[in-house]
């Protein structure tokens, strides 16, 4: 390990020059060392399944099995457990679980991580409880039905008689698991549904929670990549000697491609014994490349590409219904073009992982969305089997889709396996927002029809972006960007929408929501428009389209079935909350905005005021959420707000930009990201259900953008089409 002086130590000695010390005394780090063998046998404790463990002394431990990327499930899932076991939620540890197929999926991405793991938590929870009430029923020599589990314990109801959990633990263990356990009529939770703080809160607070970044192992070297500077370029020779020169360097390794540009791409890595080392040895680093054709790739490049494709017929995603016919027969026919660009992820902790490649095995360490990909990735690069390569999910400082891509895993794996010690790799701020996958940019023209009393009659929606799937060369291309039944399809007649692919070779991933991002702003916007045609209040025409409660099929992600009712009920309580219809005074707008992201409901009304010189300044955001259960309604309510600032971030100012086929921006200076003066007050409201949960780390980012340029709109008259909605401080 290297003696230099760290970020973090930098960090808390310089704040004594200042006046202010903040001091969380040594820095934390994941040391990992060989663990010695212990003399004797264990003492027996109860495992009834992957998910928790009881020991003899009443040692709770529960496994969060999903990776925390802030989404808060290190906190939510465990609590499933806790629930059905009957343990007082105080007395459990939470331990990350690493890559075990015992546990089944284990990614986030798409707020799946809940809904998935409901029913299978709360099976294992109740499994654990089970078998500790027949355990003491069988000491007792009474039945089982007259115990009953609660805080840790298993009480005999008519003798009243007590016993803890650990003291059964070892006879629990030797019983045979049901075929079948009971669960808990949700009218009797205590745990679920109460607020709980994250359970590394109090170490994040404190600086002591350990991230990918923070990982450090015995001999362990740091890697740095030096990349193609233009998209899909290659490597054509490098000369390691001046990297090589710098004192510390150790090594200098190309690394080829794989055939999928989300795996690996070219590049020549710099190893050495610090980071400070390694950036040192890459500036030194003399690196030939080969641009290919996407240096010719530039904003107005694909802005001009995809106008012209907008121009001729894409490839139909839903049609209902003629249309054409429809529009050409309306009374009033409405047309308008919406635009968005790419997006950075922008995670605060930048992209790194952990490797070390010994004794025919693998093990990664890292901020991982997919670990599965990650061992997959690591075996491949290594030419180890998939079952000679553990995973271990660190803490995650952000991912918001960008980890769901496990490239830096790959790299990790093979400069480990390469150097024959360990390697971190590590990229810098300018690597993570130039080499990201972006959202990607697109153009939405949409077309409606309204008939003599201003009824919608008539829908069409054409998009072409840069497909994610196309890029990493998945089909149908358009299974990435549009969603059948996303609504207004399935509630006009006459509905059309259709997609198109641009070419490029600017990468382009999943970003928080995914298409929902976009689409939303382009409908949701749109819709406004109808409303403003016919001379409806657009609360009211949302309300009046979704009609009475009903299921719609949904045979997309998020599905089975789409709620009209659930859509309407966050409409209305946002609305409420944010006053809809009272005055406001000169200047001032509301909008509103909702949407079904991944089966879980959400609506916003933003308030918004322009000033003379087009300065906009955003007032409230109003959430309304419907997620079903609410596991963790503290996080559900954090969830909401952190998406509904990164939703507000986009909608304002994000933007990557290409020229060159390079990435324009390098770092928060051109790439801005929400500023204190800039944050809104965020009021949210978490319906009430007894509906199974659904996913929440995303829901609340597609509204954002809609409500906002809707409440422009209302403010003054403008109607904004392109995000970001302001450029340089002022309405773009």
């Amino acid at each position: 390990m290297s003696n230099l002086l760290d970020r973090r130590a930098f960090l808390i000695g310089a704040g004594a020059a200042g006046g202010l010390l903040i001091a969380f005394g040594a820095r934390p780090v994941l040391a990992v060392e060989p663990v010695a063998a212990t003399a004797g046998t264990p003492p027996p404790s109860f495992h009834p399944n992957p998910f928790l463990e009881i020991g003899t002394d009443g040692a709770v431990t529960l496994w969060a099995k999903n990776p925390e990327i802030g989404q808060g499930v290190k906190t939510a899932l465990p609590m499933i457990v806790a629930e059905e076991l009957e343990i007082d939620w105080e007395s459990v540890r939470i331990v990350q679980a690493d890559l075990d197929e015992s546990f089944g999926d284990q990614a986030a991405g798409g707020s799946d991580a809940v809904r998935s793991n409901w029913q299978p938590l709360r099976e294992a929870g109740a499994m654990g409880r089970t078998l500790l009430v027949t355990a003491a029923a069988r000491r007792w020599g009474v039945e089982p039905a007259s115990c009953a589990a609660e805080h840790g314990t298993v009480r005999h109801v008519p003798s009243g008689r007590v016993l803890r959990y650990g003291e059964l633990a070892a006879e629990a263990a030797r019983l045979p698991a049901p075929e079948k356990v009971e669960l808990k009529d949700p009218r009797q939770f205590r745990l679920i549904g109460t607020p709980r703080r994250g359970v590394d809160t109090p170490a994040i607070l404190t600086g002591r929670a350990v991230y990918g970044l923070d990982v450090r192992l015995p001999e362990m070297l740091y890697a740095v990549i030096a990349k193609p500077p233009v998209f899909g370029g290659t490597l054509v020779r490098f000369d390691p000697a001046p990297a090589l020169a710098v004192p510390g360097v150790r090594q200098v390794v190309r690394l080829d491609p794989l055939p999928n540009p989300t795996h690996m791409l070219p590049g020549v890595a710099v190893i050495a014994d610090s980071t400070w080392a390694a950036l040192r040895g890459r500036a030194a680093l003399t690196v030939e490349w080969n641009d290919g054709p996407a240096a010719a790739e530039s904003t107005a490049a694909l802005a001009r590409q995809i106008e012209e494709l907008a121009g001729r017929p894409g490839t139909v995603v839903r049609a209902d219904g003629d249309a054409e016919a429809a529009l050409a027969d309306a009374a009033q026919r409405l047309e308008a073009v919406y635009t968005v660009p790419f997006l950075a992820h922008a995670a605060m902790e930048p992209v790194n992982c952990t490797a070390a490649v010994r004794d025919g095995r693998c093990e990664v360490w890292g901020p991982l969305q997919d670990p599965v990909g990650a061992r997959r990735l690591a075996a491949r690069v290594t030419g180890l089997p998939g079952e000679a390569v553990t995973v271990h999910m660190t803490r995650a400082g952000g991912g918001f889709g960008r980890r769901l891509t496990s490239d830096f895993a790959a790299e990790a794996a093979f400069l480990a396996k390469t150097a024959g010690q360990p390697v971190q790799v590590v990229w810098t701020r300018e690597d993570d927002l130039r080499h990201d996958f972006y959202r990607p940019a697109g153009r939405h023209h949409l077309r409606a029809g309204l008939d003599a009393s201003g009824q919608l009659v008539a829908w069409t929606h054409h998009l072409v972006n840069t497909s994610r799937y196309a890029f990493r060369g998945d089909s149908p291309a358009e299974g990435s960007e549009m969603y059948a039944d996303d609504f207004p399809a399935g509630f006009v007649t006459a509905f059309r929408a259709e997609h198109t692919a641009a070419q490029t070779r600017i990468p382009t991933g999943p970003w928080r929501s995914t298409l929902h991002s976009s689409n939303a702003f382009a409908v949701q916007c749109f819709l406004d428009e109808v409303a403003a045609a016919g001379g409806r209040d657009p609360l009211a025409l949302r309300r009046e389209m979704l009609g009475v409660p009903r299921e719609m099929a949904y045979r997309n992600y998020g599905g089975p079935a789409f709620h009209t009712g659930r859509l309407r009920a966050v409409l209305d309580l946002a609305a409420a909350k944010a006053g809809w219809g009272k005055p406001l005074p000169p200047g001032h707008g509301r909008g509103i905005a909702c949407h079904f992201t991944f089966g879980s409901y959400a609506a916003h009304v933003a308030e918004v005021s322009v000033d003379p010189d087009g300065i906009l300044k955003i007032h409230r955001l109003v959430a309304a959420v419907d997620c079903g259960t609410a596991v963790n309604p503290l996080g559900v309510e954090a969830q909401t707000i952190g998406a509904t600032l990164d939703g507000l971030n986009a909608a304002l100012q994000a933007e990557i930009t290409i020229a060159g086929g390079r990435t324009e921006q390098g770092n928060f200076h051109d790439y801005l990201l929400l500023r204190h003066c800039d944050a809104p007050l965020v009021e949210v409201s978490v319906v009430s259900s007894t509906e199974a949960p659904t996913g929440m780390g995303e829901i609340a980012v597609p509204t954002v953008a809609p409500a906002v340029a809707n409440a422009i709109f209302a403010a003054t008259g403008r109607r904004l089409r392109q995000l970001p909605l302001r450029k340089k401080g002022t309405l773009a």
